[in-house]
């Protein structure tokens, strides 16, 4: 029976694409069909290679909300994100400085371009033109997604996982795992306290000045980037690619199905580009993080500087599992440290030479103000309010 399945879901994607083609025409000729659009992601690279990543959706017309929300509201909106109709077999140029390139759109409407840089490209954030060519070009606007191309001043690299790491989402739970993604608003929820002085920590480097390039894994949906990229604008966290999951039908199975093993392909894709870099891995104690950044460690050896997990767990049995997961780490060269918050993190990196000491008042300040944020925020919670 399981030889069927590589073969049922192929067939099953296909038939998908075909329905949404089909589908789009006739609503196209009843006036039904939504304008599309395109919708930037962040990509990262080298002066030799980079990626670039967008994906060409109907316009649903959902953007981070400014106004006040309210519990119907934000059903409303997170209907409005996961029903998305992807537009597959796009056809989208790409504009980088004098260069140019044509690229076409998968199965889910997702572009992954690799590219070349123009000659003398700088360091950091560069702006990239995107167009759609077809199928539907009249009034799709030019959009500019992000690029960082990491420079000679990068001392290391980051990553990091999202939920339970930056956000409390209780991925334990699946109660409290769908009431975040599904049910609140980004602006009422809070990182963990001093993320972000801890990052911005790292992306300055040991002299302030390093400009280290930092990436956030998750097992988040791609609907919800808009949503996590404005998250982390809005509480002053360094801004990174986002490198998330397709929810839905794909030829490996049905996403959120299958554990959290795609993080390994997003991990591995982002060392193998970022060659001469060496990395801080940062995760939680709650799912998997601290499996999968092992496997990284013997896989990459010499890269991983240290892996960092926040303690999420209070059973007895994960803490057994993490003692054993760091002793495989030490014996392949690297070094796995469980925190229970994000200032023990930041002494342990002063100490190391990764970020200057005189960041860690500045985090110790930062997870005392959030704290506080928190405390306000559950007792209003608590009253009602």
């Amino acid at each position: 029976m399981s030889a069927l399945k590589p073969a049922f879901f192929e067939f099953a994607v296909r038939a998908d694409a075909v329905w949404d083609r089909w589908s789009r025409r006739v609503r196209r000729q009843l006036g039904l069909a939504r304008p599309l659009r395109i919708q930037p992601f962040r990509g990262y690279g080298t002066p030799e290679r980079a990626l670039v990543q967008a994906r060409v959706l109907e316009d649903r017309e959902v953007r981070p909300a400014h106004r006040r929300h309210t519990l119907v509201g934000s059903a409303i909106a997170s209907y409005k994100r996961y029903a998305t109709r992807e537009i597959p077999g796009a056809r989208v140029a790409v504009r980088w400085g004098a260069q140019r390139w044509e690229g076409t759109t998968d199965e889910e409407g997702f572009l992954e371009l690799w590219v070349t840089p123009p000659e003398g490209v700088k360091p950091g954030w560069n702006p990239v033109e995107l167009e759609l060519l077809a199928p539907e070009p009249e009034g799709v606007a030019i959009v500019s997604a992000q690029v960082l191309v990491a420079g000679p001043r990068a001392e290391l690299g980051v990553i990091s996982d999202i939920d339970d790491t930056v956000i409390a989402t209780g991925v334990t739970n699946p109660l409290k795992r769908a009431w975040a993604l599904f049910l609140t608003e980004h602006r009422t929820r809070l990182p963990f306290e001093g993320v972000d002085a801890f990052y911005a920590a790292l992306n300055e480097g040991l002299h302030g000045q390093a400009d280290n390039p930092i990436f956030y894994v998750s097992s988040s949906p791609w609907n919800l980037y808009e949503h996590l990229d404005e998250f982390l604008a809005l509480h002053r966290i360094p801004a990174g690619p986002l490198l998330l999951r397709d929810w839905g039908l794909s030829r490996q199975g049905f996403a959120p199905g299958g554990g959290h093993g795609h993080k390994l392909e997003k991990i591995r894709g982002v060392l193998g580009t970022l060659e001469q870099l060496p990395f801080i891995l940062i995760g939680d104690s709650g799912q998997e993080d601290a499996e999968h950044y092992r496997t990284i460690v013997r896989e990459f050896p010499g890269r991983v500087r240290c892996v960092y997990i926040r303690n999420v767990s209070s059973r007895a049995s994960r803490r057994e599992e993490l003692a054993r997961i760091a002793a495989d780490v030490r014996a392949a060269g690297s070094e796995l440290v469980v925190v229970d918050d994000t200032v023990t993190a930041a002494r342990h990196a002063a100490v190391q030479g990764w970020i200057r000491w005189e960041d860690v008042p500045r985090v110790e300040e930062h997870q005392r103000e959030d704290a506080q944020a928190r405390t306000v925020l559950d007792s209003l919670g608590r009253g009602g309010g």
